[in-house]
């Protein structure tokens, strides 16, 4: 049945439904296993759009969904037979070098921001280096900044600065109402404390962010050294070692296990990331892993932030099937029987496009702000594993789905139980516990206070106390 549009012919941006000929195309997310048709795309313009939407779909009766980027790993940004509220073409981006902070629309990912602030912009530092000033962003350059931000934020950046939600000075909301709310320290600052780590989960429509930006000098040290896969416990030692009681917060590397070539090669173990100081200082940060022996290949030198963070965006791969599992290693999980599961189970990935991800690095300035400080609980966790599953075809999806779930039960005793809210596991049965641990009673209570009809529903948004 065709929905009666004539009570959005204001609307600014523009709506596509199941009867327009770029529906599929609207429709695809970052996960195409997900086949979800929604009955209207309201892409918007401004914050009066979403407001718009908002009081369509409540007046129809209809479910509706937020989308930014489209990479929500279970799919949740579209719903089924409603109205997805799209905030990805609201891209404004509005810097004030002076104050060091930006404000911009939820759409726009963390490389186009960086190419007007960091690129864009220069000064001297007190150390008579060129700096220029970079966002708290992730590595992906079609993940909005929103959905990276509100639910938590990890990149290259985090050990020495902060998650992306540290960095939210003020957020601007559209809520049940279609009201459009200011949420910062000192207006609605229980809001604005839920939305910086559960911001996705239900309080209402983000249309803009204004965040503090850090100085990075306009060269660092930093790229990509890989190893045969033959030598991945002795680099899993070494990795761990290397952050074991770590002090120095300015060396930010991830491991990943993952193929080389991409995605036709055979597996390799790698680090990547980068000094994120002067590169003078860099040679001794990076001593202990040139001190590894020699490796397949390396790129780690002199560069900028924003050609190391747009290569390492060239393997994230639009459009692909993809199921991802994963959680944060106990205290003592991070060991040698961890190892041997983790080698072993990532060789027998049926796809190449399959990967093992360690890219989120806590500690540090992380570790630095209480767990009760944000909504945003996992504070203390060194190590993240993000295990990814990815392949193209429907013939292809039970032998990957059964190689993911087998290789996180067989880690399952070495993970606390917790899972970064971001990397969202649709079947996880105790998802409260797990994202938000001892903060959910308060995100409900914030819930009760902003959303009391559950408008903002989906299977995993802050339920009502």
């Amino acid at each position: 049945m065709r929905l009666d549009l004539s009570a959005l012919s204001s609307f600014h941006g523009s709506l596509i439904t199941p009867y327009d000929p770029d529906y599929e195309s609207a429709r695809v997310l970052f996960n195409t296993r997900v086949r979800t048709r929604p009955a209207l795309i309201a892409r918007c313009a401004d914050a009066g759009d979403v407001a718009a939407a908002i009081r369509f779909a409540r007046a129809n009766g209809l479910p509706l969904s937020v989308r930014g980027g489209g990479h929500h790993a279970s799919g949740l940004s579209l719903v089924e037979g409603g109205v997805v509220v799209d905030v990805g073409t609201m891209r404004d981006v509005v810097f004030d070098p002076a104050g060091g902070t930006v404000k911009v629309g939820p759409g726009i990912g963390w490389r186009d921001v960086d190419q007007i602030t960091y690129a864009g912009h220069s000064f001297t530092g007190p150390d008579g280096l060129e700096y220029g000033l970079a966002g708290p962003g992730g590595e992906c350059p079609t993940v909005s900044n929103a959905g990276y931000s509100l639910g938590g934020g990890y990149g290259p950046l985090g050990r020495t600065y902060g998650l992306g939600c540290d960095h939210i000075l003020e957020a601007e909301l559209v809520d049940a109402e279609g009201n459009l709310l200011r949420a910062s320290e000192t207006e609605h600052p229980d809001l604005f404390w839920a939305l910086r780590g559960a911001g996705g989960a239900g309080f209402g429509v983000v249309t803009s962010l204004t965040y503090r930006l850090n100085p990075l000098p306009k060269t660092v040290v930093g790229g990509i050294i890989a190893w045969p896969y033959e030598r991945a416990q002795d680099i899993f030692r070494a990795y761990r070692d290397l952050y074991a009681g770590r002090t120095d917060d300015r060396l930010a590397l991830c491991l990943v296990l993952t193929t080389e070539p991409y995605p036709d090669g055979d597996p390799v173990i790698a680090m990547y990331g980068m000094y994120v100081g002067p590169p003078a200082e860099a040679e001794e940060a990076f001593a202990p892993i040139h001190a590894l022996g020699e490796p397949l290949f390396s790129t780690i030198g002199e560069t900028s932030y924003l050609d190391m963070m747009t290569v390492l965006g060239e393997e994230i791969v639009y459009g692909l099937q993809s199921k991802w599992l994963g959680g944060y290693f106990s205290e003592t999980g991070f060991d040698e029987d961890a190892f041997e599961v983790l080698v072993e189970r990532f060789r027998q990935a049926p796809s190449g496009f399959s990967m093992v991800r360690f890219d989120l690095l806590g500690g540090g300035a992380i570790a630095r702000v209480p767990a009760d400080a944000t909504a945003f609980v996992h504070r203390s966790a060194l190590h993240y594993v993000s295990i990814l599953a990815q392949w193209s075809g429907d013939e292809e999806t039970e032998a990957n789905v059964t190689w993911i779930d087998d290789f996180t039960e067989a880690l399952r005793p070495h993970l606390t139980g917790e899972v970064y809210q971001n990397y969202a596991d649709r079947d996880l049965r105790d998802w409260p516990a797990a994202y938000y641990g001892a903060n959910y009673p308060r995100l409900q209570a914030v819930k009760q206070a902003y959303d009391p009809g559950d408008v903002f529903h989906t299977p995993q948004s802050i339920k009502l106390p």
